[in-house]
């Protein structure tokens, strides 16, 4: 009977250690790494370039942060980037609603290099605070930041007066 308890002990011993081990591994294989070349959260990568079929859409989203400040250099454009989540309803109603607005989505197209960050899996710099979302921030072509907002925005004439802002900073 004395080995038995021994045996039970070790079992529930062994248990307990794989428990801990997976917890710890579970709980450390999201967290942020930084990059100290760059300086850039190293996260999950995703892809460089979206071309969408629907009308209704951006015709080219960005979902890779140096890919397109890349072609942004290249065609001298501001970026305009959405940090969303996946499980974020605001980010969904603000793609599905009024970035389908045809003068937004015109004034996109024609003006900016548009780029589509999930804060929660794409890699980006860190002096991008975002800590809630949708986030939109506006930048140069040299990743200078002009303006950024948080939260959901219906009106797309909230962003297409920021848009004119942007253009009038551009030519001084």
């Amino acid at each position: 009977m004395y080995n038995i308890k021994i045996i039970k002990v070790d079992i529930v011993t062994k248990q307990l250690i794989l428990f801990i081990s997976f917890l710890f591994i579970s709980c450390s294989s999201g967290e942020k790494h930084e990059n100290n070349n760059s300086n850039i959260v190293t996260k999950e990568t995703s892809l460089l370039k979206i071309s969408n079929e629907s009308e209704d859409d951006i015709a080219e989203v960005y979902t890779n942060y140096q890919e397109a400040f890349s072609v942004a250099k290249l065609e001298n454009r501001p970026v305009f980037i959405l940090f969303y989540s996946k499980y974020c309803r605001w980010c969904t109603k603000l793609k599905e609603t009024t970035l389908k607005n045809s003068e937004l989505k015109s004034r996109l197209e024609e003006e900016f290099i548009v780029l589509f960050l999930d804060r929660d899996n794409d890699a980006y710099p860190n002096k991008y605070k975002v800590r809630g979302v949708p986030a939109v921030y506006m930048t140069d072509k040299n990743e200078e930041i002009f303006t950024s907002m948080v939260g959901y925005h219906k009106n797309p004439k909230d962003y297409i007066k920021w848009f004119n802002y942007i253009k009038i900073e551009l030519e001084n």
